[in-house]
């Protein structure tokens, strides 16, 4: 914390924990709304794999007008502004047609998705590049998720979904507020030789790539899991307020991990990978093989200690092998890769696959995909540890 300003360091841990508190609160329970408007299962596995196809092309344009502008306050206040206003659309039309909601959410999809990556960069450049204290901040983030999540749970199951547009439209206004009254430092001068702005000289950095194909399979296995969690909790006899205990439980744990990241840096970067991709392939196993809620939400546990190790790593990664013209692409990049590029491929057959053969069904599948990854993983570390 010696080289960042304590009350920089504050106000970006509170606007990044209220802005995933929004996230939890709408996007959090917006496929169970929608189930519960009438929407089947295989069209909301169809709308969520439109909608991540749109996150993936949000990511790149998005992140490249980032770069291009060299600003992230100004295009997170545009996106976030119309995510906000996506949010009350969407909500208020599921209550005459849950279709035509389930058709705008991909739109949503597109403003929000980016936002994340939008925000980690800012706050990365912020912090100095200072991967602690990153740490220390986005964990935050992780808890407002896990906290409002609990919440809400609790709160719909009490007073019914009109709880979602009180809550996440209270916590969209305090955090357009702080995200506008929040300094944005200068971005770093351009020095020495002209650095390439194209997309494309990101698939000539071997390290990026190589995390990039790890994020692939590991989001192929883990989107099914993340996205139609209500669906597979309801399964085994879970509801509503389950989901939101689930959720909390396992950010939790991941907000630990991402808190602890700069000590976690000690640890060589391909075990990270190797444990992350272990830690998945858990969760399939027990989300497989559960006959009560109790065992999705450990499996949760597990997921999300995956994704404590994965986000710092992969910010670091990214940090260490990306020039400064392309590292906001390269940020939503990897982002999209795990979660919107996966999921558009994982979701456009998981939602049938339920249907027909149960819902924990997916699971077995994302065991079998996730031996790629970690066998992958595996050999990296053994070949870096014999050179």
């Amino acid at each position: 914390m010696d080289t960042v300003d304590i009350k920089v360091f504050l106000k970006f841990a509170v606007l990044d924990s209220l802005y995933w508190g929004f996230v939890a609160a709408f996007a959090g329970f917006c496929s169970t709304y929608l189930l519960s408007r009438g929407l089947s299962s295989t069209a909301l596995s169809l709308m969520l794999a439109v909608y991540m196809g749109c996150s993936f092309a949000g990511a790149f344009f998005w992140g490249g007008m980032c770069d291009r502008l060299r600003t992230n306050r100004k295009v997170f206040l545009f996106e976030f502004t119309a995510a906000v206003a996506l949010t009350l659309a969407i909500y208020f039309t599921a209550v005459k047609n849950a279709v035509l909601a389930a058709c705008m959410y991909p739109l949503f999809g597109f403003m929000l998705a980016p936002l994340g990556s939008n925000l980690d960069s800012w706050m990365l450049r912020s912090f100095h590049r200072d991967a602690s204290v990153y740490g220390r901040a986005r964990a935050l983030g992780s808890a407002g998720y896990g906290v409002v999540m609990l919440v809400m749970g609790q709160m719909i199951t009490r007073f019914g979904y009109n709880m979602i547009p009180i809550m996440s439209g209270s916590l969209a206004v305090i955090v357009l507020v702080l995200a506008f009254i929040t300094a944005e430092e200068a971005y770093e001068k351009k020095t020495g030789a002209k650095e390439s702005s194209n997309p494309k000289e990101l698939l000539k950095i071997r390290p990026y790539v190589f995390l990039l194909i790890i994020l692939f399979m590991t989001g192929l296995a883990a989107s099914p899991f993340n996205n139609l969690k209500n669906v597979i909790l309801q399964s085994v006899g879970g509801d509503v307020s389950i989901l939101g205990i689930d959720a909390f439980i396992g950010v939790m744990m991941q907000a630990v991990l991402i808190f602890i990241s700069g000590n976690l840096r000690r640890i060589q970067v391909d075990l990270r990978l190797f444990l992350m991709c272990c830690c998945v392939l858990v969760t399939m196993t027990l989300t497989f093989t559960a006959t009560a809620p109790a065992m999705i939400i450990l499996g949760t546990v597990f997921n999300n200690i995956s994704y404590g190790l994965m986000l710092p790593t992969m910010r670091e990664i990214t940090e260490k092998n990306v020039s400064g013209a392309l590292k906001n692409t390269a940020h939503s990049l990897s982002d999209a890769m795990y979660g919107s590029f996966a999921g558009i491929i994982a979701l456009t057959y998981s939602g049938m696959i339920m249907d027909r053969f149960g819902a924990r069904s997916v699971a077995l599948l994302g065991a079998f995909i996730m031996t790629v990854p970690v066998l992958l993983s595996l050999i990296s570390m053994l070949r870096k540890k014999k050179a």
